[in-house]
């Protein structure tokens, strides 16, 4: 089954007053993000925290629990999550204590991750739908991610992380741009599309090591599109990309199906590429079927 897409030919700039190219916006962005005074999206520090004792399985779990409930807000989203269909089980999870004895360290994190990020970063006033197509293809791709690393042997809480936040500099370009033209009209979404998607690879990378993300990860969202880096192949990339095509075909691409060309993205996969990267995780035609079905299940249960 061909589950990529043959990418198409980004859109041309048409030019606001305030514009003069795709490239001049694109400088623009560069230069506020590797300005000293640049402040990046707000992560909640529980989630910074929870990067960190991650690391660490034998800490207590109640110190967890009191860390999560310094952030009312984020508890709230954490209970929502963690009380549906998919997580609750026979016997409803009542209390945060209770969600993190019964789901364990690494899935309490990754749910806390997933809400802080619908809260604090996939947020724009200015650009309402194309940030709130970023977050629903970055949550189904980080679920289908995880399901697939289950498939492949590879680490299920390391794919959820990398396929919530392989997107994190598109969103970061969307706010850099609202926050450039505060106080002005600001210029349709058709016209910065195409310099937020050209630089959102490097605006990844930077958010990455500001927010202090483990290990490799600050390079592994840099180079989410190329899962053959110095001619090695890069299986966590191969997982992304299958993962990503796999949302695209549930409906939950970056880029809206039978719309306007505006939101067309570098994260629609040609697909030569998913067939590449398939081939290199050695994915049978049933392997890929019961991913699809098990991603149809938890995007619905979620």
């Amino acid at each position: 089954m061909d589950i990529g897409t043959n990418r198409p030919a980004q859109i041309q700039d048409t030019g606001a007053p305030q514009l003069r190219s795709v490239a001049d916006l694109t400088e623009r962005i560069g230069n506020l993000f590797a300005s000293p005074s640049y402040q990046p999206p707000y992560l909640p520090s529980v989630a910074i925290e929870l990067l960190d004792v991650a690391r660490y399985p034998d800490i207590d779990l109640k110190r967890i629990g009191k860390l999560i409930a310094k952030d009312p807000m984020l508890a709230g989203h954490v209970m929502r999550r963690v009380q549906s269909p998919f997580y609750a089980g026979r016997v409803p999870i009542t209390d945060l204590n209770q969600a993190i004895f019964r789901l364990g360290l690494l899935n309490i994190r990754d749910i806390v991750l997933e809400a802080a990020l619908n809260m604090r970063v996939f947020s724009s006033q200015g650009y309402v739908g194309a940030m709130e197509r970023i977050r629903r293809h970055s949550v189904a791709t980080a679920h289908i991610a995880k399901i697939l690393a289950q498939t492949t042997g590879d680490d299920p809480h390391a794919m959820f992380l990398l396929g919530l936040l392989h997107d994190i500099g598109l969103a970061a370009g969307l706010i850099t741009v609202e926050q450039m033209f505060q106080g002005q009209q600001r210029p349709p979404i058709s016209q910065i599309w195409p310099a937020v998607d050209t630089i959102h690879e490097s605006s990844g990378i930077l958010l990455a090591r500001m927010w202090d993300l483990p290990g490799d990860f600050p390079m592994a969202i840099g180079g989410h599109h190329h899962f053959l880096t110095g001619g090695t192949k890069n299986t966590s990339v191969a997982i992304l990309h299958i993962s990503e095509a796999i949302a695209t075909r549930l409906g939950k691409g970056v880029t809206p199906p039978g719309h306007p060309d505006y939101l067309r993205s570098v994260d629609v996969i040609d697909a030569e590429v998913v067939a590449a990267a398939r081939s290199s995780l050695g994915l049978s035609q049933s392997d890929l079927m019961k991913v699809i079905r098990a991603s149809e299940e938890r995007l619905d249960a979620i």
